[in-house]
């Protein structure tokens, strides 16, 4: 080819490219019309290219001498200053083709189109067979699919190669439209302005596209305007359109499009023509799938490094000899490696030596093509310590080879670890299962299953060890038993403690659950313990049955009891309006007497030894109340407590009123001070209430009470005071044990009585 342009830089670059995108392209350059012409005459070329503004001569003077000389030869006028006039001329002087130069070097593959279209059909003027011209259309279409190119440019070179080749005026690629159930007009050559990327065609079988991709193609249309299988789309009509053929891009099952041919003359097209078409569209469907199957992989690989962005396990990929391409980020926490450290390195530099044989037969297995699950392996980490991790692994085949091994390690340190100490705990049950024989003891793990269980308990109800290990309550138990079960198991785990009790077979259990931790604080195991309560629990009954007799035993007794004190009472009154003696006070304390001690039986006999409704109460307040509700005689009361405390009210309060009661009786007995003031006063008693780490005091400044009978003052009927029931400090004991509180007697700061109650949730 002769390239002639009085720009010889633009010349070189013209024809680097021409040579570059054309396929066989030599191109010869000549800065003016006379070396042009003087090139022509030394040597023979398929085509000219000139510019048109040049120097003494232009181009269309050019054309007419080239045309003197070589009547037929392609010449192709391509110029950066043209016009509409130019254009005339030229094609008027037997111009083959006019192109303007315009930007870009996508020109430079226009231009190679025209020159490769205006010499084959030169030669095809000279004798050569047109088939030649489309083998060459179709390779340089394969080059350009090869190369990488995107699918639109792919269609737009296309549907250019088909019109050329062919001499068709309108060429088109349409893509089917499931959605909408058309085509749309992806590329195309010949039509009109606007219609290329918007246009859509309808694809029912009424349309030529659309009984294309109904019958599987191909379709040819000698005359449009005669045809019988389908009417002519507005498209096709529009632009008069008369001839053409059409086929199916893809495969017929799974159509993508159809390319289309179309001539405004009546052609007979030839069997070459359509397999040439044919091919096209094999190369265009080809590109298609390859796109497809590109856009899989980079949407599979997006998601693969999305996951393995934020994976806590680590995921690995190795080439088939064993050395990494790609280490997620989660191998820092590992390892302590970063990804870029491991990559381009081999596994084996991460594997002790003792544990290599056993790493390279996994990774043998996986690049022969078997995938291996769960594959335990010690790595060292950056420091050289012993990292337990589990790995899987499997195969990425393509066209039936493995290319590359994909995996996934977990660290299992703790596991492993967690495992070991579990070996170790069960050993220690073990012990303690033969330390507790009446008992049943079990040790289960995070999936609820027994690892351990024995005791004299398990075989009273009937089962072995055996049945117990390796199973979970649900293989065991009725669905009731083992839900419950599982439940306070759980609860185990999660590190809380549970006692409850459960019916099996008859009898009664008590079971305890506790969380087992290990010496960091980790719950790694939960442990339960059972023991048969059957016979407390009767024992309990009758105990109840008793307490309920006794209780209305007391009640007749009040009631038999009061009836004649209420006499008495009425009697003293009368008496004492009648006369006035010293021994009707000694008549009414002992009525008194009388009374308490009735009411302080009926709270004995009446008050459970359990609290089942508690509140969080301030001390000092409730210490308060009860100080009103006691006659103290001018006693002083000092609070020294801001505590909190969860307590059944109304027995806390009790409680104090009993031990501030007991201070004022027994610090100075009413019969003595009757009978002697001088020896002391309650106004010169001080009780004071004040708080312990985990209760609180009740103290006095009264006579204390002598050590010996310190183990005696709570048992019924003891008393020091001549008007005492003896049965106040056995009710404060009974009060505080229903609590689970304990309760003691102490030397007071000033030698006083100190009772001391303890064991009390405080805050």
């Amino acid at each position: 080819m002769l390239h002639v342009d009085d720009d010889p830089e633009f010349a070189e670059v013209a024809a680097t490219f021409l040579e570059r995108v054309g396929d066989g392209f030599s191109v010869e350059t000549a800065t003016n019309v006379s070396e042009g012409l003087a090139r022509l005459a030394e040597a023979a070329f398929d085509c000219v290219v000139s510019d048109y503004d040049m120097p003494r001569t232009n181009g269309i003077d050019f054309l007419e001498a080239v045309r003197t000389e070589y009547p037929d030869l392609p010449f192709v006028l391509f110029t950066g200053k043209g016009s509409e006039e130019v254009a005339s001329e030229a094609v008027s002087k037997g111009v083959s083709d006019y192109l303007q130069k315009g930007h870009g070097t996508e020109r430079y593959t226009l231009l190679a189109n025209r020159i490769q279209n205006l010499v084959a059909q030169h030669r095809a003027e000279a004798g050569l067979e047109s088939r030649i011209e489309q083998q060459s259309a179709l390779a340089a279409l394969g080059k350009s699919a090869l190369s990488g190119c995107g699918l639109q440019t792919l269609f737009e070179e296309a549907v250019e190669l088909v019109s050329d080749a062919l001499g068709t005026e309108c060429t088109n690629v349409l893509e089917y439209r499931s959605d909408t159930s058309d085509f749309l007009l992806r590329a195309g050559v010949g039509w009109q302005d606007g219609l290329v990327g918007a246009a859509a065609v309808e694809a029912g079988p009424e349309s030529q596209a659309g009984y294309t991709l109904q019958t599987g193609g191909p379709i040819v249309v000698e005359d449009l305007r005669t045809e019988d299988r389908f009417s002519g789309p507005p498209l096709l009509l529009d632009h008069g359109v008369v001839s053409g053929i059409s086929v199916v891009i893809g495969e017929t099952d799974d159509p993508w499009g159809v390319i289309g041919t179309h001539s405004t003359d009546q052609l007979t097209f030839t069997a070459d023509d359509v397999t040439f078409v044919q091919n096209v569209d094999n190369l265009l469907g080809n590109a298609i799938q390859r796109h497809r199957s590109e856009q899989r992989r980079r949407e599979s690989e997006r998601r693969f490094r999305e996951i393995a962005e934020v994976s806590p396990d680590t995921i690995f990929r190795l080439d088939i000899d064993g050395v990494f391409t790609f280490v997620s980020p989660a191998i820092e926490s590992l390892l302590g490696y970063s990804p870029e450290e491991l990559v381009d390195t081999p596994f084996r530099s991460y594997v002790p030596e003792e544990r290599l044989e056993a790493a390279f037969d996994g990774f043998s297995r996986v690049a022969a093509g078997e995938t291996v699950r769960e594959f335990e392996l010690r790595l060292t980490d950056v420091d050289g310590e012993s990292v337990y991790v589990e790995v899987s692994a499997s195969p990425v085949t393509h066209d039936g080879s493995v290319r590359f091994v994909q995996g996934l390690v977990r660290d299992v340190t703790n596991r492993t670890k967690r495992e070991r100490r579990l070996e170790r705990l069960k050993a220690q049950y073990e012990t303690l299962i033969e330390n507790l024989p009446e008992m049943g003891v079990f040790l289960f793990d995070r999936d609820c299953r027994y690892t351990v269980a024995g005791g004299g308990e398990i075989s009273a109800a009937g089962l072995t060890p055996a049945d117990f290990e390796g199973s979970t309550p649900h293989d065991l138990f009725s669905e009731a038993i083992a839900d419950e079960l599982e439940h306070y198991y759980r609860e185990a785990l999660d590190g809380h403690s549970h006692s409850f009790e459960q019916q099996y077979r008859g009898k009664h259990y008590r079971v305890q659950t506790v969380p087992v931790r290990d010496d960091n604080g980790e719950v790694i195991s939960g442990l339960a313990v059972s023991e048969d309560v059957t016979a407390r629990r009767e024992r309990q009954r009758t105990l109840e049955r008793q307490n309920e007799r006794l209780r209305e035993f007391a009640g007749v007794v009040s009631h038999d009891l009061r009836n004649p004190l209420n006499v008495a009472q009425g009697r003293l009154k009368l008496a004492r309006a009648e006369c006035d003696s010293e021994h009707l006070d000694n008549v009414a304390a002992a009525i008194e007497r009388s009374n308490r001690l009735i009411d302080d039986l009926l709270t004995l006999a009446s008050s459970g030894d359990e609290v089942t409704e508690t509140a969080s109460l301030d001390l000092g307040a409730v210490v308060d109340g009860c100080w009103q509700n006691v006659p103290t005689d001018g006693a002083t009361l000092v609070v020294r407590s801001e505590q909190t405390v969860v307590a059944d009210r109304g027995r806390l309060e009790q409680l104090l009123e009993n031990l501030v009661r007991n201070a004022v009786e027994h610090a100075f007995p009413q019969s003595e001070v009757s009978l002697d003031a001088a020896e002391g006063d309650a106004s010169d008693l001080t009780v004071t209430v004040g708080a312990l780490e985990d209760g609180f005091y009740v103290e006095d400044t009264g006579p204390g009470i002598p050590p010996e009978e310190r183990d005696d003052v709570f048992k019924g009927g003891y008393s020091t005071a001549a008007d005492g029931t003896g049965f106040g400090l056995r009710i404060v004991r009974q009060i505080a044990e229903a609590h689970g509180w304990t309760v003691t007697v102490a030397d007071g700061e000033h030698g006083g009585a100190r009772f001391e109650v303890r064991g009390i949730e405080t805050t």
